[in-house]
């Protein structure tokens, strides 16, 4: 069995249910003042790091924070957010096949390669999807569950 397109398919299918979570969020959900975490900054946070641990190698990493520098305060919007969904999405897509689990990674604690910075990655999507459906629980919002999003490579 090839590892990687395993990863990939837990990859997807945590962000599709993620990407549920945002789409169907209500404005007054989005930004509710009496969130101690807003919903639209758990989602910022949970694809900053699954953007940034996502690299093959760990230089080049694309920063999102220019626009907080310039514009404190001010949530990112919904079609923002899924605009990074799918820049994160598309580093599944192209970085996993050049990665090399085995390698190093400098990315966050003792983790031990790249293999398990990936593993680490899928569950902090998954534990902040998490949230983002508990916090959509008192709506009246259907959310689903994503097995696998299976995609051969060529």
């Amino acid at each position: 069995m090839k590892i990687k397109p395993v990863i990939q398919s837990q990859y997807l299918a945590a962000l599709a249910m993620f990407k549920q979570a945002v789409s169907k969020c209500p404005p007054e959900a989005w930004d509710n003042p009496q969130d101690k975490d807003r919903f639209w900054f758990i989602a910022y946070h949970t694809l900053r790091y699954a953007h940034q641990y996502l690299k093959a190698r760990d230089k080049g990493y694309p920063r999102w924070e220019q626009r907080r520098h310039s514009q404190p305060g001010i949530p990112f919007s919904k079609e923002e957010i899924l605009e990074r969904l799918a820049v994160v999405e598309r580093d599944v897509l192209e970085q996993i096949p050049i990665m090399n689990l085995n390698e190093k990674t400098g990315a966050t604690g003792n983790l031990a390669n790249k293999l398990e910075l990936q593993i680490y990655n899928i569950r902090h999507i998954q534990q902040h999807t998490g949230e983002l459906y508990e916090k959509l629980s008192v709506y009246p919002v259907k959310l689903g569950w994503a097995s696998q999003r299976y995609k051969e490579q060529e």
